[in-house]
């Protein structure tokens, strides 16, 4: 069992939400407070020495940070990140993609402080610039990278295979932090440093908790390669005069997870659940039902996403 199976048993709570929905909600929200009462935002914003004096809802409420003063871009921000966050949910469970968003957080906020403890004053008053603009950012890699075939509309214009968007969003953090240095703002450029240090550890720690799952990822892949082959079914697996002939050579089953291998015989006590998200007829015991990854319809992978 992994790092990331054994903390989804003890915090079952995280899997009851999504937490993206709420962090949209906030990046709305602070679009709005921009745009009538922006001196709120003041008070949101991540301040340390204001949270060392007790103000420490600053932890949080910097997620409100606008990064667009145009509608129709926040707008189409809040809709990208949300469907992301959808499809990586069905991918990898709720749980992990809650785990991704808080560890992100809590990162831009050791970070924060780090930055707030190494620079003096007045370069420290850069800490307020703090936000998770790049973590949100980085949800796009990972999506990158559990369909590295996906295509993106850079620009809106251009498609681009997810392979690429990895290299081009990297690009996008060097080139906002050279430009930042080449205008002789160093506090704002180190501040960028920070976030993108964060974001990139995020990314880092989730692979090395989950890393199983683009194993997983190619074998549902090499499902679909099988799919129109002769002696397949619609769902990649032997038709049934196989299957028969595989359970004549071993013991009778009725229920077979196909993640750890166990049935109904040699563990009786375990529930087996047929999972409706996945193409085709897959069965699951009840400790992978909500955290496998959900085999999807050759056409169906990263459908918004597909030009």
């Amino acid at each position: 069992m992994s790092v990331m199976d054994r903390l989804e048993r003890k915090m079952r709570f995280l899997s009851r939400f999504n937490i993206m929905i709420v962090l949209i909600g906030a990046y709305a929200l602070g679009y709005i407070l921009s745009m009538t009462a922006p001196a709120v935002l003041n008070y949101l914003a991540f301040d340390p020495p204001s949270i060392l004096k007790g103000q420490v809802w600053r932890l949080f409420t910097f997620v409100v940070s606008p990064d667009s003063s145009s509608f129709f871009m926040a707008l189409i921000t809040c809709f990208i990140y949300f469907s992301i966050s959808r499809t990586l949910e069905q991918v990898v469970g709720t749980f992990r993609v809650n785990f991704f968003m808080i560890s992100g957080i809590l990162l831009l906020d050791i970070f924060g402080f780090l930055f707030y403890a190494l620079f003096p004053v007045p370069t420290c008053y850069y800490a307020s610039m703090l936000s998770p603009y790049y973590l949100y950012a980085m949800l796009f890699v990972l999506f990158a990278l559990m369909f590295p075939e996906a295509r993106f509309l850079f620009m809106f214009i251009f498609p681009i295979k997810g392979r690429w968007m990895i290299f081009i969003t990297m690009g996008m953090y060097l080139l906002n932090i050279v430009q930042a240095f080449s205008h002789g703002f160093s506090g704002y450029a180190w501040i960028l440093i920070f976030m993108v240090a964060a974001a990139i550890l995020t990314l880092f720690l989730f692979l090395t908790f989950c890393g199983y799952s683009f194993k997983r990822r190619n074998q549902a892949a090499q499902r679909f390669k099988r799919m129109g082959s002769p002696g397949t079914s619609r769902s990649g697996f032997r038709t049934s005069n196989t299957r028969q002939s595989t359970e004549g050579r071993s013991a009778s089953y009725r229920h077979k997870c196909e993640i750890c291998g166990r049935t109904n015989i040699t563990h009786p006590e375990l529930d087996f659940r047929y999972c409706s998200k996945c193409y085709g007829n897959h069965e699951y015991c009840m400790e992978h039902l909500y955290t496998h990854i959900h085999v999807k319809s050759p056409d169906d992978i990263a459908g918004n996403f597909q030009s």
